[in-house]
């Protein structure tokens, strides 16, 4: 890499700083073998380069600030989509999807809420390398190189992923078909239960939750149709009925947990439930019945 201008004169010594977390996203995929995913990846940092002037080669403050800002503006909240794989189709705003098996999701919405790939699927490796491309230029001088890479939570017992919208927020979990991938915890009388708590996260692999207000249709083929108008703009989707829970409320994660809560509580009417429900890292809602 050529030399480029802002070192401290006479200083040729290569360091590295490391960010660990900078931030993490949550997206929604989509991906003709699974059809819909959701995916919630914590992103590391590592710059190299020379020091400058003040002795540093990058202030912590700073290089968090914008590596997050960049991050989170390119891929958090947003569908992603590999336009090269076999059975995605895109038709202006409209996105259509033919799983492997045959289940068929349209998604439609404003540009804001997807990211569009020149890839065959995606993954970790093809974000590393897309992300870096678009925020290495915007580095001091000095800095030589940017690494990034994205991990998931270690999560050791139960967990699921799931995509949704949330049409009254604020912010871009407006964003329909954004994703999670998040633990999942169920006690009964105050003692843990992981094989409950893992056969639900068996039964939430992959699905859509949306709010019964939003459902519009069932059509021909099975698929559920949602539609909503959200501040930044006009979203719809169509998922396989089989891949979608309906909530009576807004798909946030109190409900979320609420909802599994009221379900456990018809199968234990006389006992304690409670079911601590995460959205993403570090973040989530207990729900509690009996």
């Amino acid at each position: 890499m050529s030399h480029r201008a802002g070192r401290t004169p006479g200083n040729s010594d290569t360091l590295e700083l490391f960010v660990d977390h900078v931030t993490h996203v949550d997206c929604g995929v989509l991906d003709p073998r699974s059809g819909l995913s959701g995916h919630t990846w914590l992103v590391d940092a590592t710059l190299t380069g020379q020091r400058d002037a003040s002795g540093m080669l990058f202030d912590f403050g700073p290089a968090k600030r914008l590596l997050k800002r960049e991050i989170d503006a390119l891929i958090d909240h947003r569908l992603l989509v590999p336009r090269l794989a076999n059975g995605i189709r895109l038709d202006g705003p409209l996105i259509t999807l033919t799983a492997h098996d045959g289940a068929g999701i349209d998604y439609r919405g404003p540009a804001a809420g997807v990211a569009i790939f020149d890839a065959e699927a995606i993954d970790s490796t093809l974000l590393e390398r897309w992300l870096t491309e678009r925020i290495a230029p915007q580095l001091p001088a000095n800095i030589d190189a940017l690494t990034l890479a994205l991990r998931e939570e270690r999560i050791d017992g139960p967990h699921y992923h799931y995509c949704h919208g949330l049409k009254s927020h604020d912010g871009n979990c407006q964003r329909m078909g954004h994703g999670h991938r998040c633990r999942l915890a169920i006690a009964i009388d105050g003692v843990d239960q992981p094989e409950i708590a893992q056969q639900w996260a068996d039964r939430w692999q992959g699905i859509f939750i949306g709010q019964r207000e939003d459902w519009v249709e069932t059509d021909r083929h099975g698929r559920h149709h949602f539609a909503y108008r959200a501040e930044q703009g006009d979203f719809a989707f169509a998922i396989d009925a089989g891949r979608c829970v309906i909530l009576d409320g807004p798909p946030t994660v109190e409900n979320i947990a609420d909802h599994i809560a009221g379900e456990l509580r018809h199968a234990h009417p006389a006992q304690h439930i409670a079911v601590r429900a995460y959205e993403g890292v570090g973040k989530g809602a207990v729900a509690r019945r009996g």
